[in-house]
């Protein structure tokens, strides 16, 4: 326990000190006034201990340091003004001359009342910390809630987590299975931008270790931890202190790792925060998934049972999103609408069956000659639409001829191998030149299909 010990008399000073430390407090003494005060600001100390004609200005005191115990010193003749002295809150009064019984009794009981003060502050700070744990949960619930796109959903969490724990930066660490590798995916802090797309090899580092074993990690000190792979810090110009990394698990398999790093202010971090943090990724994982499982429906809601092509509730949205995105990028887009020409027949000479059969691999033909970029969809019936974005309509003329050359060019094949041939006849329009909506450009296109069905069939035809 510190001391501070004023009074003005040298002799008294010298032998209250010796008889404090014989208790066991380490004082620091002075004679005056100003001293004190200067002291008072600058050390940090558990007990007060003043001779009475410091009594006046202790209110000064009392309003910086609240919860430290005073213990005032008075001679008995001295006509000690009590009700000033219980207002100034005064742990313990001692008239001179005292026994050393009596003094001790007053230190201890100060130094309990000073221990009651910090169990009190400590129980406080740790009711206010489970409440902003609370309010941090309930902010990555909402958070979980309101999307459904993991980049969001990733940023959303960690950026609360990091706040919580007071750490320089994160990081999440996805696992790529078929490489065995770590892909950091999102980051934060000095080096957060480099870190993105970087890779570790399973077992590589802190991350990599809690990767492989599952477990989760606290460094407090990378520099002697033979764990800790210094080649990140290297590429990205980064120092790391310290780390807290924890597995993200679904199902007992690990699906990647997230880390704080650096505590802010240089103190390791702790266990109570070590177990926010697995709270907190557990919250994150499940948001994960479920955002995965979320987009895998979504997929399959856009997808042609069939044929396996995007049907037209994805054609509709992915022309939306690109007429949105337009705005910024003044982009351009064709559109091919192609139909089956005398489709009927295929059914009604060799069936449904056939017919099913035809569609699929007509949808497969298309896919030989279009671009990696642009996207086959299965309109309806014996219908297809083919996008290609960032496309003038002349080059998608020319891709369009490619589809019915390539649709034509091989027999279809029916029961007991008859073999049977059929063509397209296409329409071609593109955005912004021939229309301004996304209606409008799938009517242009579908309206020059049916000009070229009624002069012919087996053509393109531009709006």
């Amino acid at each position: 326990m510190q001391a501070i010990v004023f009074d003005p008399d040298h002799l008294r000073l010298t032998t209250l000190t010796r008889d404090l430390r014989e208790f066991g407090l380490h004082c620091t003494t002075t004679v005056s006034i100003d001293e004190l005060r200067k002291i008072y600001r600058k050390k940090k100390f558990d007990i007060l201990i003043l001779d009475e004609s410091a009594l006046a200005i202790l209110d000064q005191f009392r309003k910086q340091y609240e919860d430290i115990p005073v213990i005032l010193i008075a001679d008995r003749v001295t006509a000690v003004n009590f009700e000033k002295t219980i207002y100034a809150g005064i742990a313990g009064l001692l008239l001179r001359p005292y026994r050393l019984d009596f003094l001790q009794r007053v230190i201890e009981k100060a130094i309990s009342r000073r221990n009651e003060m910090i169990y009190g502050r400590q129980t406080l700070l740790s009711l206010r910390q489970k409440v902003q744990v609370l309010q941090t949960l309930n902010e990555v619930v909402q958070a979980i809630n309101s999307s459904l796109k993991p980049k969001e959903i990733l940023n959303a969490i960690m950026v609360k987590a990091a706040d919580l724990i007071k750490a320089e930066g994160w990081s999440v660490l996805l696992l790529n299975e078929s490489r065995n590798e770590l892909v950091f995916e999102a980051a934060s802090g000095k080096a957060g931008k480099k870190l993105l797309g970087m890779r570790l090899k399973i077992g590589q580092g802190v991350a990599g270790w809690v990767a492989r074993y599952g477990k989760s990690l606290i460094v407090p000190d990378v520099s002697k931890d033979p764990r800790f792979y210094s080649g990140v810090d290297r590429k990205t110009k980064f120092t790391t202190k310290s780390v807290l990394c924890v597995p993200m698990k679904s199902r007992d398999r690990i699906i990647g790792v997230v880390e704080v790093v650096n505590k802010i202010g240089g103190e390791p971090f702790t266990q109570d925060e070590f177990e926010i943090f697995e709270n907190l990724v557990a919250h994150l994982t499940i948001a994960l998934e479920k955002a995965k499982l979320y987009r895998k429906m979504e997929e399959a809601s856009q997808i042609d049972d069939l044929t396996q092509l995007r049907n037209t509730r994805y054609c509709n949205q992915f022309l939306d999103n690109f007429l949105i995105e337009r705005k910024d990028t003044k982009g351009i887009i064709s559109l091919i609408f192609l139909d089956i020409d005398f489709f009927k027949l295929v059914n009604d000479n060799f069936g449904h069956l056939v017919g099913s059969e035809t569609l699929k691999i007509a949808g497969e033909r298309i896919a030989r000659v279009v671009r990696g970029n642009d996207v086959i969809v299965r309109y309806g019936g014996d219908e297809y639409i083919v996008l290609l974005p960032n496309t003038d309509k002349k080059t998608a003329a020319l891709i369009a001829e490619r589809i019915r050359a390539e649709i034509s060019r091989e027999p279809f094949y029916a029961f007991g191998n008859k073999k049977f041939n059929i063509t397209v006849t296409s329409g071609v329009a593109a955005y912004p030149d021939d229309a301004k909506t996304r209606d409008d450009l799938i009517g242009k296109a579908d309206k020059a299909m049916y000009d070229g069905k009624m002069s012919g069939r087996n053509k393109v035809v531009l709006a």
